[in-house]
């Protein structure tokens, strides 16, 4: 029976022993990264509020996933840029009783991103494109819809981002 148990026991003690307390394995070269600079996002579409927005998602989205923290540039270890490319708008239901007319569409931002290196001077991710979208009805003013939804859209996308690069090398 004392054998039984000092075999259950060392058999607990060595299943353990390849577990690390703290942040997650990242990677290829992410192992030295833990501080990203997110500029404001440059701006490729006609929509003109978009950049502040898809900025703050990410560094909301950064926060609150935990992997990477961001700092100012002079206290980071990688830049991370990206660029809204794309905002479309995709009908997905038609009103019955009016002709031609749509009351919800899906809202696809398409964001790219890039993640340089401070310290060694080289690109760790070259440019690459995530996806964020939600659906919105439309209420009135189908502008002023879009715009509403635009900020989910732009968490989506974050959110999709952020996982990217937290998750990349898995």
């Amino acid at each position: 029976m004392k054998n039984v148990a000092l075999f259950c026991l060392s058999f607990l003690v060595m299943g353990c022993a390849n577990y690390k307390m703290g942040n997650t394995p990242k990677g290829a070269g992410l192992a030295n990264i833990r501080v990203l600079y997110v500029p404001t996002a440059q701006n490729e579409t006609d929509e003109t509020a978009v950049p502040g927005t898809v900025t703050n998602a990410i560094l909301q989205e950064l926060d609150r996933d935990g992997t990477y923290r961001h700092a100012r540039k002079d206290e980071c270890d990688a830049i991370l840029e990206v660029t809204v490319k794309r905002i479309e708008r995709t009908a997905i239901r038609q009103s019955t009783e009016q002709f031609l007319t749509t009351l919800q569409f899906q809202l696809i931002l398409s964001l790219e991103y890039r993640l340089y290196d401070v310290k060694e001077k080289k690109e760790v991710f070259p440019k690459t494109t995530v996806t964020g979208t939600t659906t919105f009805f439309v209420q009135g003013d189908q502008t002023e819809s879009q715009r509403q939804a635009l900020p989910l859209a732009a968490q989506s996308a974050a959110q999709n981002l952020v996982n990217a690069l937290a998750n990349r090398g898995w």
